[in-house]
């Protein structure tokens, strides 16, 4: 099974290079279309320096240049939020709903922009209900899924997360299962023997599993440094949520992700 549809988000960031050429690789890798979506901000928001639709239509040039470039199938979406009434993060997800994959950028906020909302990301992760890649706004990612890296704790969100990734596992060099027991416990880790490697072995996937007490580190610490060690090229996390002030959120680990992760992270909810 290969991804056929994936959705990236497209702006006038310089983050969007970086966040295209991952989603390119990833088409590429699939023979799949790729659709770019681009929003113009409501007016209140929207920059006043450059008239909106002639930001956008540069954009649209620049994604339709680079998809022509590398011999792909393609859709360009213009949502228009003053007119349709959506924000960029509800067409986001209203448009990821008919994809197999999304592709946004992590958040640099130390170069705010006033037409992209900060949590974008999270929103994204929690209201798709697809898989969602998230690409570090530093950094050129020339391999992509070739090492990967599986954060399994159990539940229903690890188990998304397996399996919305299992196309790009099953193209993987290396595929490294990591599981982590927090530093208050983990009933999901202590209540059984199963073990997910066993699952995976029958897709004869190339294989490796490691079992980890945080001790000291966090759960993200961890994580991130186990994929410097061992040169991981995509990290695949299972989103967990929690309600704050009747909002639903990121758990600790997915915030602390998209705040400081160092490689691509696919996330699912």
């Amino acid at each position: 099974m290969n991804l056929r549809d994936i959705l990236v988000h497209i702006d006038n960031r310089p983050t969007c290079a970086s966040r295209l050429q991952v989603a390119i690789q990833l088409a590429r890798q699939h023979g799949a279309r790729l659709t770019g979506l681009y929003a113009i901000p409501h007016p209140a928001y929207a920059p006043h320096h450059r008239p909106p639709l002639e930001l956008a239509e540069e954009a649209r040039v620049r994604f339709t240049q680079a998809i022509e470039s590398a011999g792909l199938e393609m859709e360009w979406l213009c949502i228009d939020s003053q007119k349709t009434g959506l924000d960029l993060a509800n067409a986001l997800n209203l448009h990821a709903h008919y994809r197999d994959l999304l592709v946004v950028s992590q958040t640099d906020y130390e170069k705010s922009d006033r037409t992209i909302p900060p949590d974008l990301p999270e929103k994204a992760v929690l209201g798709s209900g697809r898989p969602v890649l998230v690409v570090p706004y530093i950094g050129e990612f020339s391999s992509l899924g070739k090492r990967t890296m599986l954060a399994w704790r159990g539940g229903p969100e690890s188990s998304r997360a397996l399996h919305d990734a299992m196309p790009l596992l099953r193209k993987a060099d290396l595929v490294q299962v990591i599981t982590i027991q927090g530093r208050h416990g983990d009933e999901v880790y202590e209540v059984h023997d199963a073990d997910i490697c066993q699952h995976l072995a029958r897709y004869s996937l190339p294989l490796a599993g490691e079992k980890h007490i945080s001790g000291e580190l966090s759960v993200g610490d961890m994580l991130l440094n186990r994929c410097a060690d061992e040169g991981i090229d995509l990290l695949v996390v299972g989103a967990f949520a929690q309600s704050r002030r009747g909002h639903q959120t990121l758990g600790e680990v997915g915030r602390y992700l998209l705040k400081c992760m160092t490689v691509p992270v696919l996330m699912s909810h």
